[in-house]
This record gives structure tokens, C-alpha cells and sequence, in this order.
């Protein structure tokens, strides 16, 4: 006779309700059954697992290590029959994921995270590239899902838009730069400043553009442009360079304080950050199970 999970979710009830009344109860079977059970459990282990008395039931101390796996036991098997159920489904074969830098160094990675968590026969390609670009490349077919803020330049003929989360932006600078004393700043004290940008063309570069058109302002001159983010980044931390990005990016450099962060006093409107796919394509079983999980990841943001 072997242990069943069955018998290890039974002593752990023990454990938690103290009396094999009240675990029967929670358990929804009768107490003899319970009492069989755990004697079963017994016999198999060849050692005692509770002490039974008048105070009620307690745990050994190889009842208590043995109750303490009921919830990864049961983790383990709801994983096993999840990964069955999407083998089932037909969740394998090749997904190609694009995005923005905030949805690659966020979303995309918690979502790919979670699916390889429940299923290992997949092979997921990301793309990071300005919006412009991952519209050419989902319209062209060699991206199947693009997490971007592209929706408002994305034929609504063409594709599909889910909405995930708001992206609000912020001045970034380095820990100690003079500029971080202020709680906002304008548009125009910031015109002589250096700035760490993403390149020309972009739809947020655009945005930041308009931003200085329409208040009659001038754009800054003083720009080092780079389309990594992660040069962009390390510009703004090592350097008086400033740069305008949404919050979420730079969250761990805002908690390790390594940059910080002020208004800006016309500050953009939060940029709409969802899922886009086209709409004459037939989503594949992973495509559509990456989605839903985005959509879920995205509660979290």
C-alpha cells in the first residue's frame, strides 16, 4: 500500500482544526473515515503521526513534517493535470511576442514566465522595437501578439485591441541630480537640459514632441539618442542626462534608488498599453492562452 495525497490533505486538516471532529467536518466525510485514514497512513509510514487525548489531536513531529507538504503535494498534481489539460488543448509549437521596452522588461516576461510554469513543450520569441515597427511586423506576419501602446496608429480594420494597463510618465534623472529637489517642473525650465531620448520617429518620442509644439515651446537640442533602453537607462544613472519614462520601467531603479523621479507639470496623458493581434488571423491555442494570462498579469500593474 502506498501514501495517497488524499491521506497526507487528511492529517494535514488534523493539524489545522485539532480534533478529528472538527477535520471531518471541514473535509466533508465522517469521522470513522478519517480515523481509518489516518490509522492506514499510520501502518504504511510504520510510525505515529498524531497523538490522540482528551484535549483534542496533535501532531507528531513526523506529522507535522508531513502535513507541512499537503499544500505542495496538491500544488504538485493541480501543475500535472494543468499541463496534461494544455497538451490536450494543443498548447505547444512557436509564439513571436513584440514590444515596447516597458512591456518587454514587464508584462511580456511575467506572462512567458507564468506559461513555462505550467507548460515546457513551447518555444516563445520576443521582439522589442518602437511601435511603428511592431506594426509593420505583425501587419507582415512575423509577430503573432504585440504589447504596445500602438493602438491609436493601428488600423482599427486590421486589429484587434485589448486594453491592459496605463503607463504614467514621469521626468527620470539620477539619485542626486539638483532637478530631483523640485516636486514638478515645466516644459520650458527643462528646454536647456540634456536629454536621453528614444529615436525619432517613435510614437512616444512624438508624443513628447507635440507636448513642447502645442505649449509654443521649442524642442530641446541637447539630446543623446538610443534606441536601447537599457543604454538609455544607464545614460540617465551615470550621467545629468534626463529622460522622460513611464513609471512602471524604472520601478526598480526608483525602490533601489538608483533614479529618481518628478512631475512634469504638462504631463502627457497616460499611454494605453494593451494586446494587439490581427484580425484575420486565427489565433493559435498558446497565442490565446498568452493573452489570457497578459490579461491577468496585468491586474497586478
Amino acid at each position: 500500500m502506498e501514501v495517497e495525497p488524499r491521506h497526507i490533505r487528511h492529517l494535514a486538516a488534523i493539524g489545522a482544526h485539532g480534533t478529528f471532529v472538527s477535520a471531518a467536518k471541514a473535509l466533508g466525510i465522517s469521522q470513522p473515515t478519517l480515523s481509518l485514514s489516518i490509522q492506514r497512513l499510520e501502518d504504511i509510514l510504520k510510525t505515529t503521526l498524531v497523538d490522540r487525548g482528551r484535549n483534542g489531536a496533535v501532531l507528531t513531529e513526523p506529522g507535522r513534517i508531513l502535513a507541512q507538504r499537503s499544500d505542495e503535494v496538491d500544488k504538485t498534481i493541480a501543475a500535472v493535470l494543468n499541463e496534461i489539460e494544455l497538451l490536450s488543448q494543443g498548447i505547444k509549437g512557436t509564439l513571436r511576442v513584440g514590444g515596447t521596452p516597458l512591456s518587454t522588461h514587464g508584462i511580456i516576461p511575467a506572462t512567458v514566465a507564468h506559461i513555462l510554469g505550467q507548460t515546457k513543450d513551447v518555444t516563445i520569441e520576443i521582439v522589442e522595437a518602437i511601435d511603428e515597427d511592431l506594426l509593420d511586423l505583425l501587419a507582415g506576419g512575423q509577430l503573432d501578439i504585440v504589447i504596445s501602446a500602438a493602438a491609436l496608429a493601428a488600423p482599427s480594420d486590421a486589429f484587434d485591441f485589448t486594453p491592459l494597463f496605463e503607463a504614467k510618465t514621469v521626468l527620470a534623472m539620477r539619485k542626486g541630480n539638483p532637478l530631483a529637489n523640485h516636486s514638478s517642473l515645466s516644459l520650458a525650465r527643462l528646454q536647456d537640459e540634456m536629454w536621453a531620448m528614444p529615436p525619432a520617429g517613435g510614437t512616444f518620442r512624438k508624443q513628447v514632441e507635440a507636448l513642447y509644439t502645442t505649449n509654443g515651446l521649442e524642442f530641446p537640442k541637447r539630446i543623446i539618442q538610443t534606441a536601447s533602453i537599457a543604454s538609455l537607462l544607464r545614460i540617465v544613472r551615470m550621467s545629468d542626462a534626463i529622460s522622460v519614462l513611464s513609471k512602471q520601467l524604472i520601478q526598480d531603479e526608483l525602490h533601489y534608488g538608483t533614479l529618481e523621479c518628478v512631475e512634469i507639470s504638462h504631463a502627457l496623458a497616460p499611454r494605453v498599453f494593451g494586446i494587439l493581434t490581427r484580425q484575420d488571423r486565427v489565433q493559435s491555442n498558446l497565442a490565446k492562452l498568452f493573452c489570457e494570462v497578459a490579461i491577468q498579469q496585468a491586474k497586478s500593474l
